[in-house]
């Protein structure tokens, strides 16, 4: 009586992480689909200073990236009743992300091609390892993360290439990223509002 008690809280408990995670990676998704026209808007209103742009809306959505991940580290401590010691592990992982940010960011700001392509191939190898990563320790991954991150590993190659090629394309190739994003991020609404 007593192990199936056990079992069966556990399994709940396993339930409600799995749910607050789809729910974590839903809302990642739709807060990253909106970047591409975030970020155009900015360049439609701040012309005298463009450089800023970018530094002005990856700030913002990095506040609010670091805040989604940390509700959730708060949902998976509460549920488990214990402390996770590897906390501050996602905090710089997702740090992280600001360095092949920054070199796109820069190299594209300056006119240093290289750069740019050194942080798209740097930007691609860090999202594998962080989609692995997550794969392995929460083993819930579908399609739609697959063409999430196919979309945006095929969005910072575009990038990379379209700066040191020099072709005209960069904008066009946020349209396929952010549309499957928003997919994504329906499809991960969805499974939450199903389980429920």
């Amino acid at each position: 009586m007593e192990k199936d008690l056990i079992k069966e809280s556990k399994e709940i408990a396993e339930k409600i992480i799995k749910g607050e995670f789809r729910l974590t990676i839903a809302k990642y998704y739709l807060l990253w689909s909106t970047f591409p026209l975030v970020l155009f808007t900015l360049f439609l209103i701040n012309t005298r200073y463009p450089f800023l742009n970018y530094p002005i809306a990856l700030s913002g959505y990095l506040y609010y990236n670091f805040k989604i991940f940390l509700d959730f580290s708060k949902t998976f401590e509460r549920v488990n009743g214990i402390k996770r010691r590897g906390k501050g592990k996602y905090s710089v992982i997702t740090a992280l992300w600001s360095i092949p940010t920054a070199m796109i960011i820069v190299g594209l700001d300056f006119n240093y091609p290289y750069l740019t392509l050194a942080g798209s191939i740097f930007g691609i190898v860090y999202s594998l390892f962080a989609y692995y990563d997550l794969k392995k320790l929460f083993h819930d991954f579908h399609y739609y993360d697959l063409l999430a991150m196919i979309t945006f590993m095929a969005e910072i190659i575009s990038i990379g290439i379209c700066v040191t090629l020099k072709i005209p394309l960069l904008e066009i190739m946020w349209v396929p990223y952010a549309l499957s994003w928003i997919y994504a991020a329906y499809a991960s609404f969805m499974e939450v509002i199903e389980g429920e």
